[in-house]
């Protein structure tokens, strides 16, 4: 069969097998079995999407490889991602891309940091995104392979191969895919891209430098008590936000938590404020080794916060209904959240 590449089309081996040994010899893939991005593939793509096909989006760090339609077509086709995926993402390529999400640290860092796209808007239900419970986790194609069409993008024209470019001690899952829509059909509160500033129903993308995501097991306790094992969670002193931290720590609330709190009496501006508080830390407790002139970053006398402010924390309503487990995912550090509409 032809596949697009370089030098337009070549050759490869039409035996599915003989196929993708080929392409992981090549540093094609993200280690996963792809599919081959076919002249007419590609092309069913690049109509679909509507613009010249050497339309540069975007240049993408470290390599300062050019993100053009086709390239994105042929990355998004490998991923497993239908055409209908595309517009999210291209809105994802162009958020990344923004000056203050710092890609070029993100895909260099040690640390195990990772591209975590929210998708709000009217496209997550279009396309047959999951909000609902798992998320996170397998089962979905849209969620699975719109994250995963990024890292490829990230790989094959960022060009930040692991133990190359990319020098994660360790790595994480979400370097394969980390992109979910935000449930906003079952939230009480407004969705992340409303109080980003746009429109309720307008298609958004928000990506945050995620590390990961650390669980917090709340069944069948009141809402004070949540947001104090929440707080708990995030005043790890060891996590990037205390040690060079700006940026925005998530926190990702089931629909069933947001109920809880509102019944309560808490607004998200509340909650933001309890949990920036709860979570500090006094400047005796961080080992003195790490105390160079900006570690912790965020110091007011002899305490430590996890980011400079409370509207700095960010919350997605996601996930299934019971209130029992909340994720949190701590920020890199040397970025913050960036958004695109479309």
């Amino acid at each position: 069969m032809e596949i697009t590449g370089d030098e337009m089309f070549i050759d490869v081996p039409d035996d599915p097998y003989a196929f993708f040994e080929y392409v992981y010899e090549k540093k094609l893939t993200d280690g996963l079995p792809i599919i081959p991005p076919t002249e007419e593939l590609v092309e069913t793509f690049i109509s679909y999407i509507g613009m010249p096909r050497d339309q540069v989006i975007a240049e993408v760090e470290p390599r300062k490889g050019v993100a053009t339609v086709e390239k994105i077509a042929v990355n998004a086709i490998m991923a497993g991602c239908r055409r209908e995926y595309s517009p999210v993402l291209i809105a994802m390529i162009q958020a990344i891309t923004k000056p203050e999400f710092n890609l070029g640290g993100i895909q260099a860092t040690t640390n195990p940091v990772a591209p975590l796209t929210i998708v709000n808007g009217k496209i997550r239900n279009k396309i047959g995104m999951n909000a609902g419970m798992g998320a996170l986790g397998p089962g979905n194609r849209a969620n699975a392979t719109i994250g995963r069409a990024l890292r490829m993008i990230l790989l094959n024209i960022g060009g930040a191969f692991p133990g190359k470019i990319d020098k994660a001690t360790l790595g994480m899952p979400g370097k394969y895919t980390f992109c979910i829509p935000e449930n906003e059909e079952e939230s009480q509160w407004e969705p992340l891209s409303v109080e980003l500033g746009y429109a309720k129903g307008e298609n958004v993308v928000t990506i945050f430098g995620g590390q990961g995501t650390n669980n917090v097991l709340t069944g069948g306790i009141d809402s004070n008590s949540q947001l104090s094992l929440l707080a708990d969670c995030m005043s790890n002193i060891g996590n990037n936000n205390f040690l060079t931290g700006r940026g925005n720590p998530c926190i990702l609330l089931s629909p069933g938590h947001v109920r809880v709190m509102v019944k309560d009496g808490w607004t998200k501006t509340a909650v933001k404020e309890c949990l920036f508080e709860k979570s500090k830390r006094k400047l005796a407790d961080f080992p003195k080794e790490l105390f160079q002139p900006d570690m912790p970053k965020n110091l007011k006398g002899d305490t430590a916060y996890v980011c400079d402010k409370p509207d700095d924390i960010k919350i997605v309503v996601v996930g299934g209904n019971d209130p029992y487990h909340i994720q949190y995912v701590p920020n890199f550090g040397a970025t913050n959240c960036v958004s695109q509409s479309f």
